[in-house]
């Protein structure tokens, strides 16, 4: 059972969502959650389970949130009860009226993502209207083969380039450096050099990255205002 702060305790959380964004730039390029293998969707439920910082504690938004964006093994949907039982003092109604609060946020915020209800239970998916941007960027990161691990680095840096590997290694919680030099020698990012402190380096997409993803320039990728404060 995850620790976190009951829904009167809950603290104001930051407006930058890691699982909202990895989520919106995964299902826009057409690499739906599900299709993890199992074990990294049992990693990135793990993952969830650990306070990044001592005394961190983890709200039910953010618990929620996390578990629709990783799903289940069989890409069914989650329901309130199996999400209720997996926080303490939550019940599912308290879960339904927690996912009404994030879709608000989300519209408010003009994220490309929506939680919704089939009658069995929920489950995250882009909304209708930016359809037309998912065919676009089908198949894309699989012509790449790129791990979910890999997207989410790449994710980060499109959205908040230019970005250093300390900054992806804390909005990630786990030691990312590997993996933006994977990206790096795959010519889809770049490293710019500061030419005050030599040693200081940010990482950017390239245009490589802007071909991949038919685009003219980071830009043009959807985004929303919890993404544009660096």
């Amino acid at each position: 059972m995850i620790p976190c702060m009951s829904q009167h305790e809950t603290t104001k959380e930051s407006r930058f969502s890691l699982h909202g964004l990895s989520a919106a730039f995964a299902r826009l390029t057409g690499t739906e959650a599900t299709e993890q293998p199992p074990s990294e969707i049992a990693a990135a439920l793990e993952e969830m389970q650990v306070p990044q910082s001592a005394g961190e504690v983890l709200s039910p938004r953010m618990i929620i949130e996390g578990m629709l964006f990783v799903g289940n093994s069989e890409g069914g949907v989650l329901t309130n009860r199996e999400m209720a039982a997996s926080m303490r003092n939550v019940s599912p109604k308290e879960v339904d009226a927690l996912i009404a609060e994030l879709n608000e946020a989300y519209e408010n915020d003009g994220v490309p993502y929506e939680i919704v209800s089939t009658g069995a239970g929920y489950q995250m998916q882009i909304r209708a209207e930016f359809d037309a941007i998912r065919q676009r960027f089908l198949g894309r990161i699989r012509e790449a083969k790129l791990t979910s691990h890999a997207i989410e680095v790449l994710a980060i840096v499109a959205y908040r380039q230019p970005v250093s590997a300390e900054d992806v290694t804390r909005l990630r919680g786990t030691q990312s450096r590997a993996i933006l030099n994977q990206l790096v020698r795959r010519s889809l990012l770049s490293i710019k050099r500061s030419d005050e402190v030599p040693q200081k380096s940010t990482y950017l997409t390239t245009s490589r990255f802007n071909q991949l993803f038919q685009i003219d320039s980071p830009q043009d990728l959807p985004r929303s205002e919890d993404l544009n404060d660096h």
